[in-house]
């Protein structure tokens, strides 16, 4: 046991010297192998098997279809679809960033692709049309946690692989929170603008136009009704659904919407690589460091004194999730979700909470630290994409950030919010 607290201290030590994630794992778990006398090749072997799961592919399919998507245009379709629906109210922009990002969502099911894609049309429209470029920056990478709950979600995925809870289950079961964030942030936006007077779109569309909106966007949107409605049928699994996923959005790319040259398409496919290595390497370390606690038995003793110490099961979730949320100020949510997965299976398990419950909060939570200062990958990028510095998007998007929490206590204490859908697919 002194070995993995070691382990533990020399992760902690890594990453407060800025050492990266998957290096200050492997790092730290090396040194519990030779503390412990196990031999190396059982952890090279655990490396391995960290990827021996058919699901994990859907991940690097899943990657590939949001960036062919963005490098094609079409989120710029989904963006004027987005302003039909809501243009002209006021603050009518703002409205229309978190409403393309719930779109979106459905399409990538990643947040940084979502800030990318979305934040480089948006933010310098929003600053162009009058708004705060902190303020616009803030809302575009607030609104980008949506991608990873509204599914296709990776997190979903991982999570899913992890405790061994249906895929199609943590989709279904994501899908009212993810709606729920969303309208959470536009109810801060019209508080917002109560206060401040944010313009809106004075010009009117024609029937016509808005029908051209809609059937330019159509091909687009049907994208997340074919991979959920393929899964929900049981026609495919959500790795072959990632697979048709990547094929439809090539093919409507280069023969519907004309958008998509051979050179883009291999810088999508060159970019999804990267994306997809620099995650399983993340996947390969957070395992075999999660390994580690395991085998030490450190969940169930976790697990047991929580149990033992504290009555109420409220107060327990209540800890929890502050774990959660610190964790995700300073961690990226993949690997923070990979490396506690493990260690709170027990303690819901002893508490009689549904896995696939538990999954969803724990989500939502991590995936509010992607755009929570210090180390939200979202604040990052909208902070460059704007040109606008971090102090002053981190205060702007500290009422999002609220708003996010109370949806994940909502869904903490409020089972029927995530287990309402699964059920009726049962």
């Amino acid at each position: 046991m002194t070995f993995i607290f070691l382990m533990i201290l020399c992760f902690i030590l890594l990453m407060a010297i800025r050492i990266p994630i998957p290096f200050a794992l492997l790092a730290s778990t090396l040194v519990y192998f030779i503390g412990a006398d196990i031999p190396l090749s059982i952890m090279v072997v655990r490396l391995f098997r960290s990827f021996d799961s058919f699901v994990l592919l859907a991940i690097p399919f899943f990657i590939l279809a949001g960036k062919v998507m963005a490098e094609s245009g079409i989120s710029d379709r989904i963006i004027r679809l987005a302003d039909l629906i809501v243009g002209r109210v006021k603050g009518n922009l703002a409205y229309v960033n978190i409403v393309v990002s719930m779109f979106f969502g459905g399409i990538t099911g990643t947040a940084i692709s979502d800030t990318t894609a979305v934040g480089s049309v948006m933010i310098p429209a929003m600053t162009k049309a009058g708004y705060k470029k902190s303020f616009s920056a803030a809302v575009t990478a607030a609104s980008s946690t949506m991608g990873p709950i509204i599914p296709p979600s990776l997190m979903f995925i991982l999570y899913g692989s992890i405790a061994q809870v249906s895929i199609k289950d943590m989709f279904l079961a994501g899908a009212i929170p993810g709606v729920m964030v969303g309208f959470a942030q536009i109810a801060v936006v019209w508080l917002y603008g109560r206060k401040n007077d944010l313009p809106r779109r004075e010009e009117k569309i024609t029937r016509k136009q808005g029908f051209d909106i809609v059937g330019g966007a159509f091909y687009a949107m049907l994208l997340p009704v074919i991979i959920l409605g393929g899964i929900l049928m049981g026609v495919v699994s959500p790795t072959e659904a990632a697979v048709i996923a990547v094929f439809y959005s090539i093919f409507i790319a280069i023969f519907v919407y004309r958008s998509l040259t051979w050179k883009r398409l291999m810088g999508a496919i060159r970019e999804s690589t990267v994306e997809t290595g620099s995650v399983s390497i993340i996947i390969a370390a957070a395992g075999i460091f999660g390994w580690a606690l395991s085998n030490e038995q450190l969940p169930m003793i976790f697990a047991e004194y929580l149990v033992e110490n504290i009555e109420s099961t409220w107060l327990i979730l209540l800890l929890i999730n502050v774990l959660l949320f610190f964790l995700g100020m300073f961690m990226d949510s993949i690997p923070a979700l990979m490396i506690v997965t493990p260690v709170l299976l027990p303690v819901f398990d002893m508490l009689g909470i549904d896995p696939l419950h538990a999954g969803i909060f724990m989500c939502v939570n991590l995936i509010t630290g992607l755009a929570t200062p210090p180390v939200g990958c979202c604040l990052f990028a909208s902070s460059i994409i704007s040109g606008e510095s971090m102090e002053k998007i981190s205060r702007a998007i500290l009422p999002f950030i609220l708003a996010n929490v109370i949806i994940v206590l909502l869904i903490t204490y409020i089972p029927w919010i995530t287990l309402f859908l699964p059920s009726l697919f049962k």
